[in-house]
């Protein structure tokens, strides 16, 4: 039988790292790394190279994908990734090198390792390694990210999740479920006891709430995750206020550009090759200089306001209230984003009081509990297994509850902890 270790991610949100063996060697699936209150990185428990027959990384975000240059010190496994998961981790790993190098026992020359031993992955062909079959298809999460479909050398049939989303998005169709039979289901569950409103209504009140702004002067801040949020912003905002001005900046530009080169994987890639021409790149700072003065929307990175040119605009727009700071990314605990909706201020930042106007949008590229549980019901007939990953303990505690009403039979239903071991019947 295949057992399932728990080597990051059990009982968390991030992390996440869990070791599929059967036999002799195994499949890693996934190995990411978290963030303390510090922000010093966290990695998940220790596997040796030698245990894998091979590693599936479901996505480019650092939580699954940001401890995995630590195996190709030393391993020559290959790693099942897409093409586009490896453009945007090669940015990405850059920048997590160079804020958190001191505390990262890899440098870029083992991610570059890692790259040379990447099995590029096309969602619905099939790979096999010593006996494990792998199957893809995209996970609707953020560009490159994909469900992974696995049968054991003993025929265990399993579907690893990764992060997934249930909806159309601008930019990504829903997650795509194969019809296939599952023995073990592996499902994340980050927002696994809430249900998000109706994406339409969300983005129709920051559409009004754009208009508003700019239709009387102010200038309209979007700090933004670099990676599907801001192209998710530009593309609603260019589409419903063709007349407005909208700008990117720091890391969303950049993570923009390598949406470009794979549009084709997009939802409708001719609007995005659209958005993308009447979009204004940022390139330096005599752009930054200018364009905070007029009415315009400005999305840049970092989305909780940790880093990037989104302070520098926050410090120039907060102290009027023409202006608009909306938030439309989750915000840690202990974040500069979560702070400033808290108290309306930040004053490491020098804002003792923010005097712009101020909102949250929930936009999430995570499914919300309806999601999450309509995967199970897609699977219900032949499922055994549902272990339930990628969530605080409340999330997954409440999800797991709503597995076993939604399953009448017998199944086995785990919210394991991380260094957990579970025998897959």
């Amino acid at each position: 039988m295949p057992v399932l270790r728990v080597l990051g991610g059990g009982r968390e949100v991030g992390r996440s790292a869990y070791l599929l063996i059967e036999k002799e060697r195994g499949i890693l699936l996934d190995y990411g790394v978290n963030f303390e209150e510090e922000d010093h990185p966290q990695f998940p428990l220790h596997v040796r190279p030698i245990d894998l027959a091979g590693v599936v990384i479901s996505h480019a975000h650092l939580d699954h994908i940001g401890a995995a240059p630590i195996l190709y010190i030393t391993g020559r496994q290959p790693i099942y990734v897409t093409r586009p998961t490896l453009d945007i981790a090669k940015l990405l790993i850059n920048d997590f090198l160079k804020i958190s190098g001191f505390y990262i026992d890899y440098d870029i020359a083992e991610f570059e390792n890692l790259v040379s031993h990447a099995v590029l992955v096309e969602y619905g062909n099939e790979y096999e390694v010593e006996g494990y079959v792998i199957l893809a298809s995209s996970a609707g999460h953020i560009l490159g990210s994909m469900l992974t479909y696995i049968d054991t050398p003993s025929g265990h049939r399993i579907l690893y999740t990764g992060d997934v989303n249930t909806i159309n998005t601008w930019t990504l169709s829903s997650a795509e479920l194969w019809p296939k039979k599952i023995d073990t289901l592996i499902i994340e569950s980050t927002y696994g006891s809430r249900k998000h409103p109706p994406r339409y209504l969300v983005e129709k009140n920051l559409v009004n709430s754009v208009e508003e702004v700019i239709s009387s002067g102010g200038t309209v801040l979007i700090p933004a995750f670099s990676v599907a949020r801001s192209q998710e912003i530009i593309s609603l905002i260019q589409t419903e206020l063709p007349h407005v001005e909208v700008y990117i900046d720091g890391m969303s530009r950049d993570i923009t550009e390598i949406y470009m080169r794979h549009r084709k994987l997009l939802r409708d890639p001719s609007l995005f090759e659209k958005v993308v021409e009447n979009t204004y790149f940022v390139r330096g700072w005599s752009d930054r200089r200018k364009i905070w003065r007029k009415p315009c929307v400005i999305v840049a990175s970092a989305g909780m306001l940790k880093g990037g040119p989104s302070l520098y605009y926050l410090k120039k727009l907060g102290g009027s209230s023409r202006n608009a700071i909306y938030l439309v990314s989750y915000q840690a605990p202990n974040t500069p984003g979560h702070k400033l909706l808290e108290g309306g201020k930040l004053e490491e930042l020098g804002i003792s009081e923010l005097k712009a106007r101020l909102q949250w949008f929930d936009l999430s590229s995570h499914a919300g509990k309806d999601g999450l549980l309509s995967i199970v019901n897609r699977y219900k007939s032949s499922l055994r297994n549902v272990v339930i990953v990628h969530g605080e303990e409340d999330s997954a505690v409440e999800l797991a509850s709503m597995v076993k009403n939604l399953i009448d039979e017998d199944i086995n239903v785990y919210i394991p902890s991380n260094s957990d071991e579970i025998v897959l019947e």
